[in-house]
């Protein structure tokens, strides 16, 4: 492989051209893992709701005339909900990666009718306004209500055209509203699929179920499409990830470690295929900066320790009742309870 030209007025380019040699072969095997995207069934059931969504936006209000973005009926919308970790955001940017119509969405500039954003933490609704202004390439400078920063997303995104606004990590928007606040949230995705017939698509946490269900019309414009934590059945899906991903970096699977290793990871990733992928990755690279050849549970318990600072007693992949450890992430470390229902906030005070 021939070196590239290292440029010097950018410093990731320096720092990467100063690390030691074996953190410098890893660069091109797990890059190339981290772009690999492994299709289950559940992204053939998202593509078939999504094409019915696409196949909305572009019906004619008025069939006696031409299509237009004039003669458009009302858009509707799409919530993608599952746990942290379950692959979400990775499986909407594959269908719009590979959905010829949706080419070059990242670039707001591009002819793609799709902005594509991720709500901030915390996110107020006029924050999630100025977000999608600012996506827009539309930045406001001046102090705006939010029903008027509403107004003007509106317009920007038909004047742009963008007919598909999809917001990721929507649950921000709405966990620290009180039920009065979400009620004005949802009947701004209301307003924006009815007056400005915009395709609204969100993703989020479980929390987001409330919020939906808070407003009839609202629930009732919204395709829901769950994305599961595994099961024990999904053993044998996990196993073939690991080994396409090992035998992509150009590694063997200790074959002593292949009938524990796969339903540890899945504990250790909270049943979560991402984090299973996430944590598959992780390991490789471990194994390839200590310069093995084959991928062991070792590898996986050393990513495991690094990122939590448990213990071998608490290690899915060392110890012998492993079944039994509660693996949580930072996030549930942190507040296992998660943030409270908006109709609880506020109890108890005087």
């Amino acid at each position: 492989m021939m070196n590239k030209p290292i440029n010097h007025n950018d410093p990731i380019a320096r720092l990467r051209a100063t690390l030691p040699e074996q953190f410098g072969n890893q660069y091109g095997t797990i890059e190339a893992l981290r772009t690999k995207f492994v299709r289950t069934e559940r992204e053939g059931q998202l593509a078939e709701q999504m094409n019915l969504l696409i196949n909305n936006a572009v019906q004619c209000r008025d069939p006696n005339l031409p299509p237009s973005l004039d003669n458009r009926i009302e858009g509707k919308g799409l919530a993608l909900i599952g746990p942290t970790g379950v692959g979400k955001t990775t499986s909407l940017r594959d269908f719009f990666r590979n959905h010829a119509v949706f080419s070059g969405y990242r670039d707001a500039a591009s002819a793609s009718p799709l902005l594509w954003l991720s709500a901030p933490s915390p996110c107020t609704i006029i924050q999630l306004g100025r977000k999608i202004l600012i996506a827009s390439g539309y930045p406001l400078e001046r102090e705006l209500p939010a029903h008027r920063i509403f107004e003007i997303v509106g317009q920007r995104l038909n004047a742009m055209p963008k007919i598909v606004l999809a917001i990721e990590e929507f649950q921000h928007v709405v966990h620290n509203l009180s039920e009065k606040d979400q009620q004005a949230v949802a009947d701004i995705l209301k307003h924006l699929m009815e007056v400005e017939r915009i395709t609204v698509i969100i993703s989020g946490i479980e929390t987001l179920l409330p919020f939906l269900a808070l407003d009839p019309q609202l629930d009732r414009r919204m395709t829901k499409v769950y994305f599961h934590r595994l099961t024990p059945t999904d053993t044998p899906k996990v196993a073939d990830m690991v080994h396409a991903y090992a035998e992509e970096a150009g590694l063997e699977i200790a074959y002593s470690d292949e009938e524990v290793l796969f339903p540890r990871l899945m504990h250790a990733s909270l049943q979560a295929w991402g984090l299973s992928i996430e944590n598959t990755i992780s390991a490789i690279a471990c194994c390839k900066q200590k310069g093995d050849t084959t991928l062991t549970k070792d590898h996986f318990a050393s990513v495991y320790a690094a990122k939590t600072g448990k213990a071998v007693p608490e290690n899915p992949f060392l110890a012998d009742r492993w079944h039994e450890i509660v693996c949580k992430t930072a996030v549930h470390e942190a507040d296992a309870a998660g943030p409270p229902l908006a109709t609880e906030r506020g109890k108890g005070r005087r």
